[in-house]
C-alpha cells in the first residue's frame, strides 16, 4: 500500500529492519499505519489472500516454477514479497513510500525501494516480468496515471496483476481510515485499464465467506468521517478477529472455501490480471 511520510522507525511485526534504497522521497498519503502492526504473514486475510493468489496465478499458466523478476509497487512491510518467494524462484523488488513500513520488511531475494514509480527513474529497470498491485490503488484519487506508471515497468508482454476490495455497497469507516477511496467490482476495474496498453485477461473474486465480515462491520462501524483519536481503535475492530473463536472460524472457511470453491461469482476482494501490449 502507498505510504506516509518518514519517521523515525518502530516495531511492525517484529520483523528485522533491512537496507532500503533510497530512490525518492517520502511522501504522505492517508494511511493509519497502526494496520501494519496488525497484519502478519500469519493474519487469516494475508493467508487467505496467498491461497487465493497462487491459485488465480495457476490458472493464468504462470510460470511459477521459473526465476522472473517482479517489482511489488506499494507493497508495504512485504507480506507479499515474503509469500511468493517462499513459494517460487522470483525474485521480487519491493517498492513504497512509506520508510518505516520498508525498514520492518524481512530479507529477501529482491530489493526494496524508496520509490515513486512516477519517476520512472533508470535506477529501477523497466523490464520486469511482473509487476503487482496488490490493494494498493483503491487508495489512488485518480489511479488510471498511476496504473499506467507501474505499468511502464513492464516488459512488453508483462503482466500486471491487481488486488483490489470488492463491494463497494460494504464501504465503511473502516475503509475511510486506512485511506480507500473506493472498493472495486469487474466493471469498474475494467474501466480503469481501458485507457492504458494493456490488455485485460482475467479476474477472479475471492472470499465469498468473508461477505458476512464486510456485512457485519458497515453494521458496526457505519460510514462516517472518524476522529483522529479513533483510528487505531477502528482498524483494530475492522481488521483483527476479537476472540480466538472467530480467527479459528475464519481460517476453517478460508480452508473450506479455498479447497472447494476455487471459482465464485461474488467476493470481498477481486483479482485481476493484464499484460502489456
Amino acid at each position: 500500500m502507498a505510504g506516509a511520510p518518514a519517521r523515525e522507525p518502530g516495531p511492525v511485526n517484529a520483523l528485522m529492519p533491512e537496507t532500503v534504497e533510497r530512490i525518492s522521497s517520502s511522501s504522505a498519503v492517508s494511511f493509519e499505519d497502526s494496520w501494519y502492526d496488525i497484519t502478519s504473514p500469519e493474519h487469516f486475510w494475508m493467508e487467505w489472500r496467498r491461497r487465493a493468489t497462487l491459485a488465480f496465478f495457476r490458472r493464468l499458466g504462470l510460470p511459477l516454477d521459473a526465476p522472473l523478476r517482479v517489482l511489488d509497487v506499494g507493497g508495504g512491510h512485504g507480506v507479499l514479497r515474503s509469500q511468493l518467494e517462499a513459494a517460487t524462484p522470483w525474485t521480487v523488488d519491493l517498492c513504497d513510500l512509506n520508510l518505516r513500513a520498508l525498514q520492518a520488511g524481512a530479507s529477501a531475494r529482491g530489493r526494496s525501494l524508496l520509490y515513486d514509480v512516477f519517476e520512472r527513474a533508470e535506477a529501477v529497470r523497466r523490464d520486469y516480468d511482473a509487476v503487482l498491485l496488490f490493494d494498493v490503488i483503491e487508495h489512488i484519487q485518480e489511479p488510471t496515471p498511476f496504473v499506467a506508471a507501474a505499468a511502464d515497468h513492464l516488459r512488453p508482454g508483462g503482466w500486471l496483476l491487481i488486488n483490489v476490495p470488492a463491494m463497494n455497497a460494504f464501504f465503511s469507516t473502516y475503509d475511510t481510515v486506512i485511506g480507500h477511496f473506493r472498493r472495486y467490482d469487474e466493471g469498474s476495474l475494467a474501466a480503469e485499464l481501458a485507457p492504458l496498453p494493456l490488455e485485460l485477461v482475467a479476474t477472479r473474486h475471492w472470499g465469498v465467506s468473508l461477505i458476512p465480515v464486510l456485512a457485519a462491520r458497515r453494521a458496526l462501524l457505519g460510514n462516517r468521517v472518524p476522529m483522529a483519536e479513533e483510528r487505531a481503535g477502528i482498524v483494530r475492530t475492522g481488521c483483527q478477529p476479537p476472540n480466538p473463536l472467530s480467527d479459528a472460524l475464519l481460517r476453517l472457511a478460508m480452508v473450506v472455501e479455498t479447497s472447494m470453491l476455487p471459482v465464485s461469482p461474488y467476493g470481498a476482494s477481486l483479482l485481476a490480471a493484464a499484460r502489456k501490449r
